[in-house]
Parts: C-alpha cells; structure tokens; sequence
C-alpha cells in the first residue's frame, strides 16, 4: 500500500487471521497534490493496480534507478472515469528521495525498491494507492468477504448450469459483459452432460482488495472436466455493492492462457 499523505509504502502480508506489516519505507509520489487524471498532471493516482513487468537497470535510464515495476495504471475503474495517461511504475531512483518529487510514479531508494522486488509476483501483487489508509472494523470485513465468496459461487454455478439470463443477472445495469462465446459453451456443455460428466469452473488463490466502494477480485480461473482440469487464465472482476448485492461493473482476464472455448473443446472432444 502507498500512502500519499505519509509519503509511505507499507508491504503487508495476510496470516490466517489478520494483516501484519512486513516492513515500511519511504517513497516518493507526484509533486502535484490530488488524484490522476489526466496525462501530465504529475499526480499519482489512488485505486487498485497490479504490477505488470519487471525491468532491470541495465534496460532504464539513470533517473529508474536499478529496478522499475510498471502498474496496470489507467485501470477499468479509470478509463470509465475519463482518466488517462500512462507509465505510472514503482522504482528506484539516481537521486536522493524527496517527498512528493516525481512525476506520477512511486519512486523509493534503489535498497528499497530491490528488497521489495522478493515479494513481487507480476499480475498478482496488487499495489493499493491512498491519500491516507483507513481501517475497517473485522465484523464488517468477514461479512463483506463471506457475501462476496458466495455471490462468486452462485456466479460459477451460472455458467456450469444455468442460462443467459442467469449469467448476466450477477452483472451491473451499467455494464454488459462479453457474451459472444456463451452459443458455443452452451453447446459444449451439453455435450459433456451426454458423455455423464459436466464441465465446471474452479478458482484458485483469490484475493479480494477495496478503496473507494469498489471491490476488486482476482483468481485462478480453472476449467475441469471428469478427472481433468485446466488454467484458462487470471480473471479479474470489479464488484460494487448495489441495494445490498454484489453486481459485476466489469469483468477482464488480468492474463489469458487459453479461452475457454478452446480449452473446453480441448477437454471434452477426447471423450467422443
């Protein structure tokens, strides 16, 4: 987490109960005060990215420092704002760190940024930028994550079993996923119901972050059927809490290994 106000990064790790800080160090963001919005404003934006590379000295110039992680800045949340721009990353620097002295980045000092690169898995690790970090009471955290994991199965159980309608009814009004492969997938998974199986989606290490009333879920998105199973990809949800259920506002794969089209047909055709 970078926190502006401060001019702090905190990496926390979970435990099985709560959240520690595995250390804390100074950082530097944009000269400018406020939120990003727009190219060469100077500002660095507030919300939930992921790091998206990874870049050695030897490829930087001088002012990157020795190691320089790129963020997935501007993110769903941000184009659908209006904002723009582009290359906000974390990294070193060739200089010595000032508060609020660069252009839009998070810039530490090159120590720093190598020890925080052991804890980095790229389009994984997210980083959450805040003007200032608010804590939430843990009653309100373990019913918002209990509501969100059954609403994700519920949303699983859909595209196993259930219809168009199904599917999208776990949607926001105000967004309309990419329905152009469910044709195909209906047809598939009816012929895997006539072979005695059916196809099932899975998900594997899921981590659900928030800022500013929008949660963000990203997960190991599996496809399975009889005794096999498949990655498809890294899928990454946005949710909002309307009238007291959790709608989709969008819906992307942070990192696409095989559609699931392809990865169905490739299950499933061996057993015809």
């Amino acid at each position: 987490m970078v926190e502006k106000k401060s001019q702090t990064l905190f990496l926390y790790t979970s435990g099985a109960n709560d959240l520690s800080v595995q250390f804390q160090v100074p950082c530097s963001t944009g000269e400018a005060f406020g939120i990003k919005q727009k190219a060469g404003d100077k500002k660095t934006p507030e919300g939930i990215y992921f790091l998206k590379d990874e870049y050695e000295d030897k490829y930087l110039s001088p002012i990157y420092g020795e190691k320089a992680f790129p963020t997935d800045y501007p993110n769903f949340i941000d184009k659908r704002a209006g904002k723009n721009g582009s290359a906000i990353w974390i990294h070193g620097t060739n200089k010595e760190l000032k508060p609020m002295d660069s252009n839009g980045c998070i810039a530490l000092e090159n120590f720093n940024i190598i020890k925080l690169s052991d804890y980095v898995t790229l389009n994984s690790t997210p980083v959450i930028m805040v003007d200032k970090i608010d804590k939430i009471d843990r009653a309100t955290l373990i019913k918002q994550e209990k509501n969100i994991i059954l609403m994700l199965t519920q949303w699983m159980k859909a595209i196993e079993k259930g219809s168009y309608h199904d599917y999208l009814s776990f949607y926001s009004s105000e967004y309309l996923p990419d329905i152009s492969w469910w044709e195909q997938w209906l047809e598939i998974r009816k012929l895997a119901d006539n072979l005695g199986s059916s196809l099932m989606v899975k998900r594997d290490r899921t981590g659900i972050y928030y800022h500013n009333h929008i949660f963000v879920v990203l997960f190991d998105y599996f496809l399975t059927f009889e005794n096999n199973q498949t990655l498809v990809g890294q899928r990454k949800l946005f949710l909002e809490n309307q009238n007291s259920s959790y709608k989709i506002m969008g819906d992307i794969f942070q990192k696409i290994k095989i559609p699931l089209i392809t990865a169905a047909k490739i299950l499933v055709e061996p057993a015809l």
